[in-house]
């Protein structure tokens, strides 16, 4: 198996290279073999019409005379005549290779790519070939390797060369013959030589859609395995909940859910049934209804006899669950208790022994949830809202104090599809991608620094209607490297004085717990009018009265920071805006403004983001669960990492896989692929 051949058997690795690929982290015949190049050098040949000022070119040349070498700051500058389709001219420049003197000789061919500038005639040349038909005179596509000082790409190059040559024929196809057949797949062997040595855009195009079918496949196989085995473990149990539960909880709302709503709490009216506990990411934009999705959560299970908790990233996002789970449950005798830090120690301990003498059905909380002493007498389900803000650790101490607990995980945060299925693969997917009915679209702008009368003319007007404003700043206080950002400090003096008459408040993230609740409790009462903050308001409570987000200096903030600070406003019946101040330069910081001008579908500003950062950054260097894909891209290939999924939850439902001789190597793969680390931690 090339997987445990190690690198010292391919002709030509010695000790000295050995090193530098271990420190690539390729130890094996088959790490070298699948160490694909990260981009492609055009190199065919050009004529010299073709050639553009400023562009890399690769022609086939014929030295005029004798190369001159002179010396700059101790370092070789080498410049020789050059004759490119037999009559064009040209200057070729070499920087510290001096050694070439000796061969670039009159009347040698070579075939060189570099920079041409056409006002000088000249060819600063990064890549030079001396064969009059050398191997890549006529390739368009030339691999460009990763590597580490010590190794060269075209030495990386040549180890991959001769690893295809002894070891290309052993390669084994872990894919069964269906999928191949059925989507039209290249086999493993062509692949991966087309990866190394592609003929054509077509080769890189079906080498590259076979490679993430097949890896994409492995891990969603993986996750699929994982989930089984989950259920299989936990079996034994499933809720009994009266027929009439739905019928009855629909019946008392004063609005009609959207269609997105009904999709999602009949999913999950189906995992509560099952014999196996829920693990479910509901995924919405903001103000897509999430909260009442959940409260129908915890109503079933109430019906079934069970008690539910809640838990929120702060206590003022809590109380505000808190009052509304009051407004909508308690019509149904479900008891509703808050507990939190500031929860006074006398209710605290009522509170306690009410919920372990199962006396309370929903309780909902901050991490104070997570303490030794809240015990539950029978938890059946717990929700965790904003389930990025809290760490793997909390939420697995939070699903323990229950037994075969269902768990239902909320996210304002838009994640396209394909990042769904890879970070929360082993999770089922509920999507809210609907508005409630007569939710209007906030109106967004983006303005020049030097509008900024317009905007404040346009807050004016909105709170002379008695509505309330979002002020949004980058900083916090002034700052000497960023001179020409204003603070949040420095705009709450500013808008003091233009917004005379009108309260104005200041939140930022310095301040301590107890003042920010204080803030927002003012500014959600209505006290203040006007907010000036940083974007610690990015994921907060509801504000119907707010009509407008002013966010300064907007090139500064990400697209989906953007989106989630819009969110804020639009809440109410009023019509409401979002204005964008910047004086934007880069072409990325252009499209997010663009992008938030065009659009309010949080899923589509969501894969925007995605294509503009990549995954990465997307999620957050630190975001435990992403998975690394060789060839894969999340951004691109999210189709093709649907129908792996679908592909691979069918592939081991089926008895098959576990018995058939054709699948044999798949297992073997799989099995591979479990033993080491598939997530960065």
């Amino acid at each position: 198996m090339l997987h445990s051949i190690p690198v010292s058997h391919i002709a030509g690795v010695g000790r000295a290279k050995q090193k530098c690929l271990a420190d690539l982290g390729l130890w094996t015949v088959d790490d070298v073999l699948h160490h694909f190049p990260f981009r492609y050098d055009d190199r065919s040949v050009q004529s010299f019409e073709t050639f553009e000022d400023g562009e890399k070119i690769t022609a086939r040349a014929v030295i005029e005379g004798v190369c001159a070498v002179r010396w700059q700051k101790g370092k070789a500058i080498c410049t020789a005549a050059m004759r490119v389709d037999a009559r064009s001219r040209v200057t070729g420049v070499w920087f510290n290779q001096a050694y070439l003197r000796e061969k670039l000789v009159d009347g040698r061919v070579v075939v060189v790519t570099g920079k041409y500038n056409a006002k000088r005639k000249t060819v600063v040349v990064s890549h030079t070939e001396f064969s009059s038909k050398s191997p890549n005179a006529d390739t368009k596509w030339v691999p460009v390797y990763s590597v580490v000082r010590g190794l060269t790409s075209a030495q990386m190059q040549a180890i991959v060369q001769q690893a295809l040559i002894q070891y290309g024929s052993q390669m084994v196809d872990v894919l069964p013959n269906y999928l191949v057949e059925k989507y039209k797949l290249a086999s493993h062997d062509q692949a991966v030589r087309m990866m190394h040595q592609p003929a054509s855009a077509e080769d890189l195009r079906q080498a590259h859609r076979r490679l993430a079918f097949e890896e994409f496949f492995l891990f969603q196989l993986q996750l699929q395995w994982f989930r089984q085995q989950r259920g299989q473990e936990h079996s034994g149990m499933s809720r009994s909940i009266p027929p009439d539960s739905w019928q009855t909880f629909v019946q008392e709302l004063p609005f009609e859910l959207t269609g997105a709503q009904v999709r999602s709490c009949e999913q999950i009216l189906r995992d509560l049934q099952a014999r196996q506990p829920m693990n479910r990411l509901l995924q919405g934009d903001v103000g897509s209804g999430k909260t009442l999705v959940a409260f129908w959560a915890s109503y079933a299970v109430f019906r079934s006899g069970s008690q539910s908790a809640l838990m929120a990233p702060t206590e003022i996002l809590a109380e505000q669950h808190y009052q509304q789970a009051l407004n909508r449950l308690s019509g149904f005798s479900m008891r509703v208790e808050l507990l939190t830090g500031s929860t006074p120690e006398k209710a605290r301990l009522s509170i306690l022994n009410d919920v372990k003498a199962g006396e309370v059905d929903l309780l909902i909380g901050t991490h104070a949830l997570l303490t030794e002493n809240v015990e539950f007498a029978r938890l059946g389900l717990v929700i965790t809202d904003e389930q990025h803000r809290f760490g793997v650790s909390q939420r697995a101490i939070f699903r323990q104090k229950g037994q075969q607990t269902d768990v239902l995980f909320l996210s304002a945060t838009p994640i396209p599809r394909t990042l769904a299925l890879a970070v929360y693969g082993d999770l089922d997917v509920s999507v809210l991608d609907e508005l409630p009915k007569g939710r209007k679209d906030i109106k967004t702008y983006w303005l020049k620094q030097k509008e900024e009368d317009k905007a404040i003319r346009l807050v004016r007007r909105e709170l002379t209607r008695g509505r309330q404003a979002y002020v949004v700043a980058p900083l916090v206080e002034e700052s000497e490297q960023l001179q020409d950002v204003v603070s949040a400090t420095e705009l709450k003096q500013r808008l003091d004085d233009q917004f005379a008459g009108f309260a104005v408040g200041l939140l930022h993230g310095r301040m301590n717990g107890r003042d920010k609740d204080e803030v927002m409790r003012s500014f959600l009462s209505g006290e203040l009018k006007v907010l000036v903050s940083t974007t610690v308001i990015e994921v907060g409570i509801d504000v119907p009265n707010a009509t407008v987000m002013l966010i300064y200096h907007a090139e500064r903030f990400g697209l989906a920071q953007l989106h989630q600070l819009r969110g804020r406003v639009g809440r109410g019946e009023w019509q409401s805006y979002c204005v964008l101040l910047s004086d934007a330069r880069s072409d990325i910081a252009k499209q997010r403004l663009e992008t938030m001008v065009e659009t309010t579908d949080g899923f589509l500003i969501a894969q925007r983001d995605l294509e503009l950062r990549g995954p990465g950054e997307f999620l957050g260097v630190r975001q435990s669960g992403l998975p690394e894909f060789a060839v894969g891209d999340l951004g691109q290939d999210f189709k093709i990492m649907e129908v792996a999924r679908d592909e691979a939850a069918a592939a081991i439902a089926g008895p098959d896989f576990w018995l058939l001789p054709s699948f044999s190597k798949l297992r073997e793969a799989l099995q591979r692929a479990s033993d080491r680390a598939f997530y960065k931690d």
